[in-house]
């Protein structure tokens, strides 16, 4: 009987409070340890004391990340495979015990963004530094490869893209809508936009633009938003418009997406864009921007914007609505590509890296 491989998923600390990161990293361990042929375990740090508590959430987020963290890695057991699912958590390969290293490059947009952030990103110029000392880094697009080589002395031949995809169960085919818009108080009538996200790289300034544009000639639009409450003033005439679902379980999330008529993305930026690969698989149609990293996920996708042009996007929506025919030409177009990104390739893919 052959030895088996084991691999050790390196999360983020749960204070740190990075959703995604966790979700990622249960998705990668929850597939792959159904594979005889891996001993997948994971660590997950957890502190005990707060040494700087008394200086605050953010110095004490920095403590544990760059001195507790490290420490605590120092003493976990030797694995054939290591593999950091945040970038941000570069900095721990030092202390690792394994045969070969792994990181995802997810995307630089504390770099990337650093003058509309305020913010010196020294710390995550800090952690990417230690790019180079892996064996493999996953860029999760080729424009997340451009970012790297462009920002840090990463060699080329150590990166790798891998395009990432979302659980099967986005591919759901029926569900009872008028259920799933009672449990959340969603008016089933209304024609619904979804958008999501909380970061200002994501443009919800330009998408409640959108609604107050389309609205003009479609008094049932509504908005339903995945995520945190919007951190700016809302006008008052828009806030009956809008449904906030901000500690939705992921396993609903689909569900929601199903009972949209459209997904509004009009980032500034992405490194990737998983919602929209998640609005793809469950067949809804997208207007979102013209991004490169978008691009390579939708292809010569015909709604793909300047992120702030209100009046195209506007006008698309109606379309969408309006036009029957167009809005299943739309759903074609997208079915078939999603099969450039069905689940079980991409974790071939990835079991092609790991046993490289």
């Amino acid at each position: 009987m052959e030895k088996k491989i084991s691999i050790k998923y390196f999360y983020n600390f749960k204070e740190d409070n990075r959703k995604s990161m966790r979700m990622i990293s249960d998705y990668l361990y929850q597939n792959l340890k159904k594979d005889s042929n891996f001993k997948i375990s994971k660590f997950i740090p957890k502190f005990s004391i707060n040494y700087l508590s008394f200086f605050g959430r953010i110095w004490n987020l920095r403590y544990n990340r760059y001195i507790n963290y490290p420490n605590l890695v120092k003493k976990t057991n030797k694995s054939d495979i290591a593999h950091i699912i945040d970038h941000q958590y570069a900095h721990l390969v030092d202390q690792i015990q394994a045969s070969y290293k792994i990181v995802t490059v997810h995307d630089l947009i504390p770099i990337v963004f650093k003058k509309q952030i305020g913010k010196n990103p020294y710390l995550v110029k800090h952690s990417l530094s230690y790019l180079k000392k892996f064996n493999k880094v996953i860029a999760v697009s080729k424009n997340t490869k451009k970012d790297i080589l462009k920002y840090t002395d990463c060699p080329k031949q150590k990166i790798v893209v891998l395009k990432s995809s979302v659980e099967n169960t986005f591919n759901i085919k029926k569900i009872n809508k008028k259920l799933v818009c009672i449990k959340y108080k969603i008016p089933f009538q209304s024609k619904k936009i979804l958008i999501v996200g909380n970061s200002f790289y994501k443009n919800h300034k330009i998408s409640l633009k959108i609604l107050e544009e389309v609205k003009k000639t479609h008094k049932n639009l509504i908005f339903i938003k995945i995520g945190n409450k919007f951190d700016f003033n809302i006008k008052k005439k828009l806030k009956k418009s809008i449904i906030q679902l901000s500690n939705i379980k992921r396993d609903e999330v689909n569900k929601i997406y199903k009972i949209s008529d459209v997904l509004l993305f009009p980032s500034l930026y992405e490194g990737y864009g998983l919602p929209v690969l998640e609005a793809m698989k469950t067949g809804l149609p997208i207007i979102a921007s013209n991004k490169e990293s978008i691009k390579e996920i939708l292809g010569r996708y015909p709604l793909l914007f300047n992120p702030n042009d209100v009046k195209k996007m506007s006008k698309s929506i109606v379309k969408l609505i309006e036009n029957k025919n167009y809005n299943t030409q739309i759903k074609k177009y997208l079915k078939k590509r999603s099969i450039f990104f069905k689940e079980d390739n991409y974790f071939q893919q990835l079991k092609k890296i790991y046993l490289n």
